[in-house]
């Protein structure tokens, strides 16, 4: 069951909602009002990231040089801000002891696709430049999910191998039409405390402006994932968005990728967002992090990293004609 600090805060956001769909402009007003409200953690220094426009550091007091996290905010691709990601990425950069980039991008519609994704992959490219001997974790919630699994994508068909893991939580993965009217979006309307059915098909128009859905590239869930880091995918139950996750793990996996899939019940809409607020934050969050130092600390399945072979080998001994069995 949720704890009474989920109750309170779904019970809130429920009764709050207009009786009218809320204009573009409110929700970015709301974005920021709630990015206001959401202090640093303690232990966190957050400064400006040199070099990029608003996007914003988050430092532990000692932090390592060999690994940092890019964090990309959500919104539906038409809201947000850096500023509403400091809880979690102060968080992670507390848990890991490294530091959290979160960077601004172009909001749709007036910035459709791909100009948010080109803006990440600047900012991660920025990162790299900064920390030229970190491998770099790619994580987002929600759209940010969404263009966290496109940068990677990027960064795989380029060659790179900086990135040592994807942490996606609540994601928006396929916004075809058809799965928009379908699914969780229609099974799940009246449990999802954040996001209403309406705003799919309306961040889809935004976001895409005419774009084919069917791109990989704005639709990661269609994309073949070959060769992406091992991915951590966080989603609710109760949440409209929950089949863009369960497709997605369920690619990665065909695919051969390290997938880590979590669906909580009961939970709204990227709740990890919501840090220090939330008891189930803060488990997520913990859950994140050590999924990050499992990665980072070597191949989960590597053989060769094994040091104690079974015993039974030994008895068996090594002749060609025992290893021809």
């Amino acid at each position: 069951m949720p704890s009474k600090t989920h109750e309170w805060l779904s019970g809130l956001v429920t009764a709050g909602r207009a009786a009218s769909r809320p204009t573009l402009a409110q929700q970015r007003e709301n974005a920021v009002r709630f990015a206001a409200m959401t202090p640093v953690p303690d232990g966190v220094v957050e400064d400006a990231f040199p070099g990029l426009t608003g996007a914003l550091l988050f430092s532990p007091p000692e932090p390592r040089d060999d690994l940092v996290i890019l964090h990309i905010h959500g919104g539906g691709f038409r809201t947000g801000t850096a500023a509403q990601a400091r809880a979690a990425a102060g968080l992670l950069a507390l848990r890991l002891n490294t530091r959290t980039v979160a960077p601004e991008y172009r909001l749709a519609p007036e910035h459709p696709f791909p100009a948010g994704l080109d803006d990440c992959e600047h900012a991660y490219e920025a990162v790299r430049a900064a920390y030229p001997a970190a491998r770099i974790v790619v994580a987002g919630e929600s759209a940010g999910a969404g263009l966290a699994a496109s940068l990677l994508l990027r960064r795989r068909d380029a060659g790179d191998g900086a990135p040592v893991a994807g942490v996606l939580w609540s994601g928006v993965f396929d916004l075809r039409s058809e799965n928009l009217a379908s699914g969780s979006w229609a099974a799940n309307a009246a449990t999802d405390a954040m996001i209403t059915p309406w705003l799919g098909p309306q961040m889809a128009a935004d976001y895409l402006a005419g774009h084919s859905p069917e791109d990989p590239q704005a639709c990661p869930a269609l994309a073949d994932l070959t060769g992406l880091p091992p991915l951590m995918i966080l989603a609710s139950g109760s949440e409209l968005l929950r089949d863009d996750s369960v497709a997605l793990a369920a690619r990665a996996a065909v695919c051969g990728v390290e997938t880590v899939l979590e669906l909580w019940p009961h939970m709204h809409h990227a709740w990890p967002v919501f840090g220090s607020l939330l008891p189930e934050a803060l488990e997520a969050l913990d859950r994140t992090a050590e999924f990050v130092r499992r990665v980072d600390a070597g191949p989960f399945v590597d053989g060769s990293a094994l040091t104690d072979d079974p015993a039974i080998l030994a008895l068996m001994g090594t002749s060609q004609e025992q290893a021809e069995w």
